[in-house]
C-alpha cells in the first residue's frame, strides 16, 4: 500500500479525492490507487512535533552555570500546548506511525518548500524512531499549484525523497540555530537583569531574526525622534507662455531667508529664460509579477494588511485553488508557463463582472501570443516556486478580505504582461535674477500597463495644493512647448520655507522591504536581486516574525499606519543595541549559508559549528551585560504589588502573575485584543482601576473603540484571578 502524507488536513481531502479514495477513518481515508496501486491519504496539522529540550527546563532551572546549553544533538517530542504534549497531535503520530509500518511506499506531499520538508522529515525521523518498520522507500510530490490537473501531473512524476535532501538539512539547520540562539541569548539577558536587580522577574526575549528585526524599527524610532530639521528656503515663480501659466524653481536651496529674500527681490524685476530644453522618450517597464513579499508591501499600501494577514488570506485562496503556491520568492515564470498565460487571461476576463479591468482582461487575452510581455519570464529566475498567479475559476462567493488580495494578483498579473508604459519626459532649465530654475513634466503617448489602473490617459503629473506649498517639490504640471533662449516673465515669485524630514517611520510594508534587503535602501533592481540573498529571515518566514514582536513579544506596535517600538520593546533594543545579536547584516549572511545548504554548496556541519561559536559568544556578551543604576531603579519602579497579598506581581510577555506560589493571582494583558502596558497593568493592579485606554477591538463588529478599566477579582477551580471589566463611565472605583 502507497501512504501518502499531506500537511494539512485540507490538502489531504484533496489528495484522497483525485485518487479515488473514499473510506474514511480517523485521521486517514483509504481506498484510492495510485499508479495502479492501493493507496491511503494521511495528514499532519503543520507542525506536529518540536525541539525536545531534554532536562533542560528554561522556566524552573535557569542557572547562569549552565549557560551556553549546546546539546551535542536534538531530539524530538510532540508539539506542546500549555506545557503538555498535545492530545491531537500525539494521536495523529499514533495514526501515521501505524500506517507508515503497514506501506510498502511513503509519498511526502507536504508544502513545496523548506519549512514543509522539515515538517515531514520530522514527522518520518520521529516514527520510525519508535517503530523501525516504519522505515519505508519514500518519494516526494513536489507541486507549485494544487489544483487537479496540477496534482494529477505530480504524481505521474514522483521524484525520490533524496533529491531534496538539502532543502530538509537547510530547514533543519535553521530550527536549531533558531533554538540555539533563542534559548541562550533569552536567558543569558534575562539573568543578567535579575542579578542586577532580583526583583524585576520579566523576561526580556531574544532570538535570531527577531532581534535585528526588533533593532531595524528601534534604530529609525530613535533617528526619527532625536532628528533635528534644519531650515531651508526656495525661491518659486509663476511664469506664463502661450498662455498657459506654469511655476519653475529655484534649483538651489537656500540657508537663510534672508539669501532666499535677495533673489526673490532680483527675479521680481528681471526676465526668466529658457536655458535647455529636453524632450526624452522614456519607456517605463511594466512591474514584475507579484511574489509573497511584493504582495505584501502592496496589501499594506492598499489596505493596511499586516504580513501575516496578506499570508494567511493568500493561503486560504490558495487552498480554494485560485491562486499558486504562495510562500514563493521569485516573480519569475519559467518559459514553458508562458503558454499558460493566455488561458490564465481568459479565465480571468470571462469572470470579471462588466467594467474597465473586465475590458483590460479581454484586450489582453486576444493579444497574439507573441505580443504578450515577456519581462516575467526567465527561466534562470525562478526559485524553488515560481511567481504568484490565478489559478482557473472566478472569485465567486469570496470574502471582502480574500477578494482585495484576488484582486491584487489578478491585476499585477495584467500590469506584468501589458506593454511598457511609453512616455516624453520634457525637463527644462531657466536663469531669472541670476539664478537657475528647473521646471518638467511628463506625457504619457501610450499608457500600457498603467491603463490597468486607469492610469496614463493624460500626464502623469497631477498638480495638487499640497504640491504647490511643499517647497522641495516642483509641482508637475502640463507645460506648453518651450524653445532654448525664449523670454518670458515672471508673475509672481516667491519664498517657500522647509525644513529637513528624518527618514519616516517603518510601515508593514516599508519594513518589509528593510528584512528582504538587510536594511539597505536601494531602488536599482539589479542591487536589490543581489541583497535580497542576505535579507532578513526568509519570504515564508518574515510575516511570521513581525507578528511575533507585535503580537506574542509585544515589542512592537501599530500607530495608525506606522510601526513603533513598545516600551519593553525599545528597553531591549538599548540593552543589545551594540551587541552581535543585534547585527542585521551578520543575520544576513546567516540566511546566505542556509541558501548555500539548500543549493548544496554549504556542509550543514560547519554552519553547526559556526552558529554555536555565535551563541557561546553572545551568551557570554549578554550574561556579562552591567545593567545600569538607572535600569535598576526605573525595574523598581515599575514594580507591581499584588491587591490580595502584597507581594510582587511578575510581569510576562502576555500575563502577569504573584511571585507568592500561595496567592498565584493570575492577570493576561490581552483584553479585547488590545495588550496592555506594563504601567496600566500596574495601575489597574494597584488602584482598581485605569485612565481611559485607547485602541480596544470589537469582537463582534472588528472596530475600534475606547473605554475605562476597572479591577475586578475572581476565584475559579481554586486560582485566583484579576480581570480587566470595561468601563464605560470615566475613571473611578466603582
Amino acid at each position: 500500500m502507497i501512504v501518502l502524507i499531506a500537511e494539512k488536513p485540507s490538502f489531504g481531502a484533496d489528495l484522497a479525492r483525485i485518487i479515488g479514495a473514499k473510506q474514511r477513518h480517523d485521521g486517514y481515508i483509504d481506498g484510492g490507487t495510485v499508479n495502479g496501486e492501493a493507496a491511503a491519504v494521511t495528514w499532519a496539522f503543520g507542525h506536529l512535533l518540536e525541539i525536545d529540550e531534554g532536562d533542560h527546563n528554561r522556566s524552573l532551572h535557569w542557572q547562569a552555570g549552565n549557560l551556553p546549553v549546546l546539546p551535542s544533538s536534538f531530539g524530538l517530542r510532540v508539539a506542546t500546548k500549555d506545557g503538555k504534549p498535545d492530545a491531537g497531535k500525539q494521536k495523529q503520530l499514533k495514526t501515521i506511525e501505524t500506517l507508515f509500518a503497514n506501506a510498502s511506499t511513503i509519498v511526502n506531499c507536504g508544502d513545496a518548500g523548506r519549512e514543509g520538508e522539515l515538517i515531514q522529515r520530522y514527522i518520518y525521523e520521529y516514527v520510525c524512531n519508535l517503530n523501525p518498520r516504519c522505515r519505508k522507500p519514500v518519494l516526494r510530490l513536489w507541486v507549485s499549484s494544487n489544483t487537479d490537473e496540477a496534482i494529477r501531473k505530480g504524481l505521474a512524476s514522483l521524484r525520490p525523497s533524496s533529491e531534496y535532501d538539502s532543502l530538509f538539512l537547510a530547514g533543519k539547520a535553521r530550527n536549531e540555530a533558531d533554538w540555539l540562539v533563542g534559548l541562550n541569548a533569552t536567558e543569558a539577558l534575562t539573568l543578567a537583569i535579575r542579578k542586577a536587580n532580583p526583583v524585576d522577574r520579566r523576561v526580556f526575549s531574544l532570538g535570531r531574526v527577531q532581534t535585528p528585526t526588533l533593532a531595524l524599527v528601534c534604530k529609525r524610532y530613535l533617528e526619527n525622534k532625536n532628528f533635528v530639521p534644519t531650515p531651508f528656503w526656495n525661491v518659486r515663480i509663476l511664469t506664463e507662455s502661450q498662455g498657459k501659466p506654469f511655476h519653475i524653481q529655484s534649483v538651489k536651496r537656500y540657508d537663510t531667508y534672508e539669501e532666499a529674500s535677495s533673489v526673490a527681490k532680483r527675479c521680481s524685476i528681471s526676465l526668466v529664460t529658457v536655458t535647455e530644453a529636453k524632450h526624452e522618450p522614456r519607456e517605463v517597464k511594466a512591474p514584475l509579477l507579484h511574489d509573497l513579499t511584493s504582495l505584501q508591501k502592496e496589501a499594506s499600501r492598499r489596505y493596511d494588511y499586516s504580513p501575516d494577514e496578506t499570508l494567511s488570506i493568500l493561503q486560504d485562496l490558495y487552498e480554494k485553488k485560485l491562486v499558486t503556491y504562495p510562500r514563493t520568492g521569485s516573480q519569475f515564470i519559467p518559459y514553458d508557463m508562458m503558454k499558460t498565460i493566455p488561458r490564465r487571461l481568459a479565465q480571468l476576463a470571462s469572470s470579471l463582472p462588466q467594467g474597465h479591468l473586465k475590458d483590460v482582461a479581454q484586450s489582453l487575452a486576444a493579444t497574439p501570443f507573441g505580443g504578450l510581455n515577456r519581462r516575467s519570464v526567465n527561466d534562470g529566475k525562478v526559485t524553488d516556486h515560481h511567481a504568484l498567479l490565478l489559478e482557473g475559476k472566478g472569485a465567486d462567493g469570496l470574502n471582502q478580505r480574500e477578494t482585495n488580495i484576488y484582486m491584487l494578483v489578478a491585476e499585477r498579473m495584467m500590469e506584468a504582461f501589458s506593454p511598457s508604459c511609453e512616455t516624453i519626459v520634457s525637463s527644462y532649465r531657466f536663469t531669472c535674477g541670476g539664478e537657475e530654475f528647473s521646471a518638467s513634466s511628463t506625457l504619457v503617448e501610450k499608457p500600457g500597463w498603467k491603463a490597468v489602473q486607469g492610469e496614463g490617459e493624460k500626464d502623469t503629473g497631477k498638480k495638487t495644493n499640497e504640491d504647490n506649498n511643499d517647497p522641495d517639490k516642483v509641482p508637475e504640471e502640463k507645460l506648453p512647448d518651450l524653445k532654448e533662449g525664449a523670454i518670458l516673465s515672471a508673475k509672481k515669485v516667491e519664498t517657500l520655507e522647509g525644513k529637513t524630514k528624518p527618514k519616516p517611520l517603518y510601515t508593514y510594508d516599508t519594513l518589509v522591504d528593510a528584512m528582504k534587503y538587510a536594511g539597505k535602501e536601494v531602488d536599482d533592481e539589479e542591487i536589490k536581486s543581489t541583497l535580497q540573498e542576505c535579507g532578513i529571515g526568509t519570504v515564508a518566514t518574515r510575516a511570521s516574525i513581525l507578528s511575533i514582536l507585535v503580537n506574542q513579544r509585544h515589542f512592537l506596535k501599530k500607530e495608525g499606519k506606522k510601526i513603533v517600538p513598545t516600551e519593553v520593546g525599545l528597553e531591549t533594543y538599548m540593552l543589545v543595541k551594540d551587541m552581535t545579536i543585534s547585527d542585521v547584516e551578520m543575520t544576513g549572511r546567516w540566511e546566505i549559508a542556509l541558501s548555500a545548504i539548500a543549493d548544496g554548496k554549504m556542509n550543514p556541519a560547519d554552519f553547526d559549528k559556526n552558529i554555536r561559536t555565535y551563541t557561546s559568544k553572545i551568551t557570554s556578551q549578554l550574561f556579562g551585560l552591567s545593567i545600569g543604576n538607572e535600569m535598576v531603579r526605573a525595574a523598581a519602579a515599575d514594580a507591581i504589588t499584588c491587591p490580595l497579598c502584597h507581594s510582587v506581581i511578575r510581569v510576562w510577555d502576555d500575563k502577569a502573575i504573584c511571585s507568592n506560589r500561595e496567592c498565584g493571582l493570575y492577570f493576561n494583558r490581552t483584553v479585547f485584543r488590545k495588550h496592555l502596558s506594563t504601567s496600566t497593568v500596574k495601575h489597574l493592579l494597584e488602584k482598581g482601576y485605569t485612565g481611559l485606554v485607547k485602541g480596544f477591538i470589537s469582537t463582534k463588529t472588528g472596530k475600534p473603540f475606547n473605554a475605562w478599566l476597572k479591577l475586578e477579582l475572581s476565584e475559579k477551580d481554586g486560582r485566583r484571578y484579576a480581570n480587566a471589566r470595561l468601563n464605560f463611565e470615566g475613571n473611578s472605583k466603582k
